[in-house]
């Protein structure tokens, strides 16, 4: 399975990089929404884990778009929630279409877990 981690910060898009790795998951990085949709236009991915808090395009913006053109695509929506707290966030995602929530910092096990189809939102 290939997931594309979508996040702006380098940082943290290491980290989703290095615990989707440990996972057993193939990887590929965007540090924006432009660059993601790019990317998954020119090469297949079966999963996204998308921050929603970004400059730009958001995550929510990202979820529109791919839904679009993928809408078998696996989609978990992750957030700190900056000011107003990540679950007002993450309850939009999953209402725009994300498969799956979760509040950072988490778990390499949390993530594989929403990774997988029967988990939900």
């Amino acid at each position: 399975m290939i997931v594309c981690a979508i996040d702006d910060d380098p940082l943290m898009l290491r980290h989703l990089e290095e615990m989707l790795t440990g996972l057993g998951f193939g990887v590929m990085t965007a540090a924006s929404v432009e660059t993601a949709l790019e990317q998954m236009k020119a090469r297949h991915c079966d999963a996204a884990v998308v921050d929603i808090l970004m400059p730009d395009r958001d995550g929510l913006n990202f979820i529109l778009e791919v839904r679009k053109i993928r809408p078998d695509l696996r989609i978990v929506a992750v957030s700190g929630g900056g000011r107003i707290g990540a679950l007002p966030l993450l309850k939009m995602a999953a209402g725009l279409g994300a498969d799956a929530t979760l509040v950072k910092p988490f778990s390499a096990t949390d993530l594989g877990l929403a990774l997988r189809p029967a988990a939900t939102a």
